[in-house]
């Protein structure tokens, strides 16, 4: 065989295989979910469907609604590795019960391994790695080695930082709490590559970072707003910043643990209106006319202001309520987050009793 023939025929097998690594795009995963389905505690419950879904968006990536013999399974192609969760929606008594597990959609063969108290993924490389860590921050959780606890996670996405399994890492926590937390968390991503910072989860965490960073604090004065109802402005400043203590109460008509506080509120209003104070709620996320029922049905008598819907949590840095702010007559910030008694003797403390 010629010398140029033989060359021609390398150089054909060498795109062959590329080629072939290239298209190996295929993933498959198997699961058993009998013990899920025990620890749902009768025989009344079946799986209605298991579904992928994207881990950001949550939009469904593929649906099943047959399964056989308590096993699972799912296959299709990907482009590349992806954040995904397996979601399970299970018929019990009375409803429905969804439950969701997150992990790395990538090419190859993923096998979970679920039961009543936890769940793995192995099978695959980016799996392999990021179950291992996970594992072993459930381990370093049993002994109480919270040192470890802190930095397994932060090991982790310093060794994948080009790696979309680093973003499972930097959101399984939710969002940071405090300014501190807020702080760390940005550090650990400006260190990430593209492929992590572009994640829409990490965008998401970015700005929820950031919010908390700009979240309003004791002494710093407060921020006004605008929102338009009934052909009427209502400003935050039409109560705070005008000679009175005021307790702004940001709350929702849907919102449970913020009905359970407005008796105390009610309370405290009446104990201290006459003394230069007052309180004002502000409708967060909430229809103007749910919000003007629940006023109606709890007898609120101090004023509202409606239809901010997702100004305020973004102004304020919170993302739960019930959430409280005390004023200053002045308008500087006294204190966030007080509820209940610690809110009582903060008033208490204030006015000399």
């Amino acid at each position: 065989m010629k010398k140029k023939t033989i060359i021609t025929l390398l150089l054909t097998l060498i795109a062959v295989v590329g080629q072939s690594q290239e298209n190996n795009t295929s993933y498959t995963f198997k699961s058993d979910i009998r013990e899920i389905i025990k620890d749902m505690a009768n025989d009344d419950v079946t799986l209605e469907k298991y579904f992928l879904m994207d881990y950001a968006s949550k939009e469904p990536i593929t649906k099943k609604q047959v399964w056989k013999d308590s096993v699972i399974s799912i296959s299709g192609k990907t482009d590349a590795p992806r954040l995904v969760q397996l979601s399970l929606e299970m018929k019990i008594p009375g409803g429905v019960r969804t439950k969701s597990f997150p992990f790395i959609l990538e090419p190859g063969d993923i096998v979970f391994t679920i039961d009543t108290k936890t769940f793995s993924v192995g099978g695959t490389p980016r799996n392999e790695a990021l179950f291992k860590a996970i594992n072993e921050l459930r381990e370093a959780y049993k002994a109480d080695d919270f040192e470890k606890v802190r930095q397994i996670p932060k090991d982790y996405i310093l060794q994948h930082k080009d790696d979309v399994s680093a973003v499972l890492m930097l959101t399984a926590n939710g969002k940071p709490d405090t300014p501190d937390e807020a702080a760390e968390l940005l550090a650990l991503i400006e260190q990430c590559g593209n492929v992590v910072r572009q994640h829409p989860a990490i965008i998401k965490s970015i700005e929820d970072a950031n919010t908390i960073l700009n979240r309003p604090k004791e002494g710093d004065m407060f921020k006004d707003f605008a929102v338009d109802y009934d052909g009427k402005t209502h400003r935050l400043s039409d109560y705070v910043g005008r000679g009175k203590y005021v307790v702004v109460d940001f709350w929702a008509s849907w919102c449970g643990p913020c009905r359970r506080e407005i008796p105390n509120l009610i309370t405290l209003y009446e104990k201290y209106k006459n003394r230069d104070f007052t309180i004002v709620g502000v409708a967060v996320n909430d229809k103007p006319e749910a919000t003007l029922k629940a006023i109606a049905q709890d007898s609120i008598p101090y004023p509202q202001i409606l239809n901010t819907q997702d100004i305020t949590p973004h102004l304020y840095g919170f993302d739960g309520i019930p959430y409280m702010v005390l004023f200053a007559p002045d308008g500087h910030i006294l204190a966030c987050g007080l509820r209940g008694e610690a809110l009582n003797n903060k008033l208490a403390e204030i006015f000399g009793e």
